[in-house]
């Protein structure tokens, strides 16, 4: 027969327990219910007060991953204590922050879940430093747990302003005490393909970095001031693929130039054009200086809070808008940024690629809009596949944002039609892009 104690630690190896429940599983009293939590103090979690008082299990006792301290950085580089996370046994989390007493999550809590490394960056991490890590060099074989583990080892730059693990921050004060050379803006067309060919070799892996396509950033020297940048490039081939890649960096340059006309906020970016090479270079917004931070979440992490499916851009606004997580005029601003995506042909709508900054006590506002971009066109498998652009039926609950998006989306077109920096053929299809948009507009002002 088993003894209470072996039965509570079964009992909380599935869940969280609150101690009514654990004195009606086990047929206990408190007073010896008490005694037992203390004998085994060392192996639980122990959650909450007073009535409202939870135990649960450590996911591994002892091991690495059990209470993981997060650190947020602020505006002047400085760290302050933000929380602690606790993976338990039965997929659940203790998360407590330093303004509230604590919540028990059935998945990763929302605020943690931007750290996370993915994508390109994270697949060339897992093939060059599984190893090490006692992982497997493929991301695709890697469990929650093991993101975790691999972003509490080196996760000093991640997006946002937060820090996860005792050795991340170990690896942010080395960064501080040797900073980054920062790059001349005369310079950047000789240092930039260089860069890039260590990036594909992975001689260097910003994990800081998100996306499926391979990418760096630098600190830029910006008239005597440090300017943290991301930089995105296309293939040094000579080849159809390769010019391709640079059509669309030229583009994505002047979709958010089309955004900022509109009167919407956008990151502001550059190009530089090196050879057969070209560079997106993208200021980011989570950035202030050498070492400064902003916070910042992603779509995906804050809809995470509603637990609904991430289906469209649409829909997430309208739900976080009436939970009163987001403000209506934001709301508005995603709607027609998802329109927006629509006319320029931009299927890469994923929750990833619209990210909010916190204001106030609880609510939050639409960061500068990123990653926008014709991606129908994009090379598949090395070729260049047809593909006919249609404009988008309308969405009801985003008309009245129709008209400002549909502009925007024509003044786009417009100037990529007539762009030097882009391919002579792809300058054609987005000539007919523009007409197509066109007589769209004058067929809705048709009585």
């Amino acid at each position: 027969m088993k003894t209470n104690r072996q039965q509570l630690l079964q009992l909380l190896a599935d869940r969280v327990m609150t101690s009514r429940e654990l004195i009606r599983e086990l047929g206990i009293s408190q007073p010896t219910l008490s005694r037992l939590i203390n004998s085994i103090q060392n192996d639980i979690v122990v959650m909450g007060k007073g009535r409202a008082t939870c135990y649960g299990l450590p996911k591994k006792p002892g091991q690495e991953v059990n209470r993981l301290p997060v650190y947020s950085i602020d505006v002047k580089g400085d760290v302050h204590p933000y929380g602690q996370l606790t993976p338990l046994q039965g997929g659940q989390y203790w998360w407590q922050s330093i303004t509230c007493s604590g919540e028990i999550s059935h998945h990763l809590p929302w605020q943690i879940q931007d750290l996370l490394i993915n994508g390109y960056c994270a697949r060339a991490f897992a093939l060059r430093y599984g190893d090490h890590l006692k992982l497997s060099p493929r991301l695709t074989d890697w469990t929650e747990e093991d993101m975790l583990i691999a972003t509490s080892r080196c996760g000093e730059d991640r997006p946002g302003n937060l820090i996860l693990g005792e050795e991340s921050l170990a690896r942010y004060f080395e960064l501080v005490r040797n900073p980054p050379e920062l790059i001349e803006l005369g310079s950047q067309a000789l240092e930039y393909p260089q860069l890039a060919l260590k990036t594909l070799a992975r001689e260097t892996i910003p994990l800081q970095l998100s996306g499926e396509q391979p990418k760096f950033s630098v600190c830029l020297n910006e008239r005597g001031a440090p300017c943290r940048m991301l930089v995105k490039f296309s293939p040094a081939a000579d080849s159809k693929e390769a010019r391709r890649y640079a059509d669309l960096l030229v583009c994505e340059h002047l979709a958010l130039e089309a955004i900022r006309i509109a009167g919407l906020n956008a990151v502001r970016s550059r190009l530089v054009i090196s050879g057969n090479q070209t560079f997106l270079c993208i200021k980011r917004f989570d950035r202030r200086g050498l070492f400064g931070r902003l916070p910042a979440t992603s779509l995906r992490a804050l809809h995470s809070r509603i637990q609904e499916p991430c289906d469209d851009w649409v829909s997430a606004a309208t739900r976080l808008q009436k939970q009163g997580i987001i403000y209506l005029s934001e709301a508005r601003k995603l709607h027609w940024l998802a329109l927006f995506s629509d006319m320029i042909g931009n299927a890469n709508q994923h929750f990833g690629n619209i990210s909010f900054l916190p204001h106030g006590k609880d609510n939050y506002l639409l960061a500068p809009a990123y990653g926008m971009r014709p991606t129908i066109y994009e090379p598949l498998a090395g070729e260049i596949p047809a593909r006919l652009f249609t404009p988008p039926s309308l969405r009801k609950e985003a008309e009245g944002e129709l008209a400002a998006a549909r502009q925007a989306a024509i003044l786009f077109w417009k100037s990529a039609a007539i762009d030097e920096r882009i391919s002579e053929g792809f300058r054609q299809i987005c000539f007919e892009n523009c007409e197509l948009l066109q007589l769209q507009e004058q067929g809705s002002k048709s009585p």
